[in-house]
Formats: C-alpha cells, sequence, structure tokens
C-alpha cells in the first residue's frame, strides 16, 4: 500500500508541475522557454547513463563502459543522431569486452560488467 501511495503522490506532482506550466504559459510557449527545454533529454540521460558507467560501484573506474560512454559523446556531438551514439557506444563496449577478455592481463585492460 505504501508504494501506491508513493506512486499516486508521484503521479500528482507530476501532473501538477505540468499543469502550472501550460496554466502560467498559455497554450504557446514562449521561444526562449522551448529552446532551453531541447536540452532537458539529454540532460536527464547523461544524469542517468554517466553514474551507472563512470562509477558503478561508488567509485570512478575507466574501464570498457567509461570508453564506450566517451565514444558515443563524441559521435554523438559529431552526428547529433541518437541511433548513431547508441550503436557506436554499444560496439565499442562489446569490442572492448572481447579485447579486454583476450589480451587483459597483457594490456591491463579492465573489461567491467
Amino acid at each position: 500500500m505504501e508504494k501506491f501511495l508513493i506512486f499516486i503522490g508521484m503521479a500528482l506532482v507530476t501532473y501538477f508541475t505540468r499543469y502550472t506550466m501550460i496554466a502560467m504559459l498559455g497554450r504557446e510557449v514562449p521561444p526562449l522557454v522551448r529552446r532551453w527545454l531541447r536540452y532537458v533529454p539529454p540532460a536527464v540521460l547523461a544524469a542517468m547513463v554517466a553514474p551507472a558507467a563512470l562509477a558503478p560501484e561508488g567509485r570512478l573506474a575507466f574501464d570498457a563502459r567509461a570508453w564506450a560512454v566517451l565514444v558515443g559523446a563524441v559521435v554523438a556531438r559529431r552526428t547529433g543522431s541518437v541511433l548513431w551514439t547508441i550503436l557506436s557506444g554499444m560496439i565499442a563496449f562489446w569490442f572492448l569486452r572481447v579485447l579486454g577478455n583476450a589480451f587483459g592481463p597483457v594490456l591491463g585492460l579492465m573489461t567491467g560488467g
């Protein structure tokens, strides 16, 4: 029951924050706010991915995950494509995992995951 009440509370907070913005701004969102809102999804995605990839055990770790995130960030910056960002990051991660499993002790690679 407690989880259900938390869920309902979160839904109400989400609804009222959105309703408040719509009521205050009317139907048309000003260009400045629209331009600012374009950065919200990438910022939220980065906030969710970065801790899991760069500090999976609570401390900073430069392993295959971190390098794959770096590859994905470079591709995202150059192409602006979500599809290519995800594909390049996954390919880099898988490649580094295979490379780390095959040559990890020789190269000193930590594969992560």
